[in-house]
């Protein structure tokens, strides 16, 4: 089977746009967005100045992040080993834009589908060349099968001296660049002092870099594709509604496990998870682009997908609400007790999927690493913890699962603030991308929000109202206000991590 790459000269590329006008027409790519750019960077003082030009387009990776986190197979590679989507399976949860480390993926605004480069897959078997091939007046361009030893883009890649862009994160990209300039291939490394589409001035990404007075010669952006967000306030609802249901069901479990009968435990905590799951897929659906396909998830699941394997753990968690739910109502306790065996480990499964699922987001490097589902697993007890306080309001309830509560509720919200500090203030970034993160979260927009409200109401004050309410016994009274607080802060540091991690440029 063909292996089919691009080999780009960017010393014979003049940056006429050519390839990007025969992409929109070939394939009806609507205004406002591209399968295939060229990004302009300028470096140096007039006179002695440079433009950089460096066409942009899918890379087809040999291991294609896009693939894996797509739940419903929409992204898939072709028997010619081209990776191509299928618009009639796509739901349009914008999860491949996530994951592509090169911003190559977008949502097409007339079919509300992804859409991205498939090496003109339908000009391909037909032996035709790619419609961006066959219009660059310089031929900068050169389109073969890498796996033919007497294709001219095989034959290239073997004796020259070539650059894939971000070769770090694994991918295999297919896409060979000569003549390559850091300032270009880097999208961290250029200041972007606006960007321009279709006239409209854009601000600058919150994590980009800024122009430094001291080098006025430094690399800038002259021209790029406007730096997308594909997530954004209904993750953060998702994040803060399902830490509420998993947690809540979670402690009630440990709770009852623990001899707890109580109606808060028996009736309230399944009513409240089952309610805050039920409202985690509604928010979920609403942020589709297609929400009256969902069902796909379920129907066509993609296996390496976490968003997949996450629709079946919620279902499944939703399902044991309902029926402890039922149970407590009909005071059928050995049921519950069944049902509190089983909730342990699907709880802490759904809590935890969603750190995996971020980390399934490549090209966001505050995602990676094992911290953001440890933190998830601390944040779904503070907020499980909360929930049930405030449900202690109404429902019947013992000092000693208050006192329990009370303790989780601290305890959790240390860890909470133990994580926070030690990713964002004390340990080094290991990437600049991850370092520009940070620093909109400690310095830049998000500063005020994470210092005032992520380790303010979601951290120092809670901590304070629960020690101050152990040194009186846990009284529910006392216990409340530092609930609804930390709920409060916690939804401030769920939109930073879901802000910040975004604001990076990747093209």
């Amino acid at each position: 089977m063909p292996n089919y790459g691009f080999v780009i000269n960017l010393k014979m590329c003049i940056g006429c746009h050519a390839c990007t006008i025969a992409c929109k027409s070939e394939h009806d790519i609507p205004i406002g967005v591209n399968r295939c750019w060229v990004k302009t960077v300028e470096k140096g003082n007039f006179p002695d100045t440079q433009r950089l030009f460096l066409p942009m387009l899918c890379n087809q990776c040999e291991e294609a992040p896009c693939m894996k986190i797509c739940p419903t197979g929409a992204l898939f590679r072709r028997r010619d080993g081209i990776v191509d989507l299928n618009g009639d399976s796509c739901i349009g949860c914008k999860a491949c834009m996530v994951a592509c480390p090169f911003d190559q993926i977008f949502i097409d605004p007339n079919t509300r589908t992804a859409e991205k480069c498939n090496f003109c897959a339908n000009r391909v078997e037909n032996q035709l060349q790619p419609s961006c091939v066959s219009v660059c007046p310089t031929e900068c361009r050169i389109f073969g099968d890498l796996d033919d030893p007497a294709s001219q883009v095989a034959q290239i890649v073997q004796r020259e001296t070539f650059t894939v862009r971000k070769p770090e994160k694994g991918t295999g990209p297919k896409v060979f660049y000569l003549g390559a300039d850091t300032s270009a291939m880097q999208p961290e490394v250029a200041a972007r002092p606006f960007m321009f589409k279709e006239g409209q001035v854009h601000l600058r990404p919150l994590g980009a870099a800024e122009p430094d007075p001291s080098r006025p010669g430094d690399p800038r952006v002259d021209y790029d594709m406007p730096h997308r967000k594909p997530w954004g306030i209904d993750l953060v609802l998702y994040l803060m509604l399902k830490g509420v249901s998993t947690g809540a069901l979670l402690l009630a479990a440990v709770l009852w496990l623990l001899g707890d009968r109580s109606s808060l435990i028996a009736i309230a905590a399944p009513l409240v998870a089952s309610l805050f799951s039920a409202a985690t897929a509604g928010v979920l659906i609403r942020d589709l682009e297609h929400p009256e396909r969902f069902l796909y998830i379920l129907t066509r699941p993609n296996w390496t997908s976490w968003m997949a394997r996450g629709a079946f753990l919620l279902t499944a968690h939703g399902a044991l609400g309902g029926l402890w739910f039922i149970a407590g109502l009909a005071g059928w306790h050995g049921l519950i007790t069944w049902l509190a065996v089983l909730t342990l480990p699907v709880a802490l499964a759904t809590t935890a999927y969603t750190g995996f699922l971020f980390a399934q987001g490549l090209a966001r490097d505050l995602w990676q690493g094992t911290h953001g589902t440890i933190d998830l697993l601390a944040q779904a007890a503070i907020e499980g913890a909360a929930g049930l306080l405030l449900a202690s309001l109404v429902a019947g309830h013992t000092d000693d699962t208050i006192r329990f509560l009370g303790w989780t509720l601290g305890l959790a919200t240390a860890m909470h603030v133990m994580i926070l500090v030690s990713e964002h203030l004390i340990t080094p970034s290991p990437t600049l991308h991850h370092e520009l993160a940070v620093r909109a979260i400690v310095q830049g927009a998000f500063r005020r929000m994470f210092w005032w409200g992520a380790l303010g109401l979601g951290g120092a004050v809670p901590l304070a109202l629960v020690a101050v309410a152990g040194a009186f016994g846990f009284p529910l009274a006392a216990l409340v206000p530092a609930a609804l607080i930390a709920l409060a802060g916690g939804l401030a540091w769920e939109y930073i991590w879901v802000e910040a991690g975004q604001s990076v440029p990747l093209s």
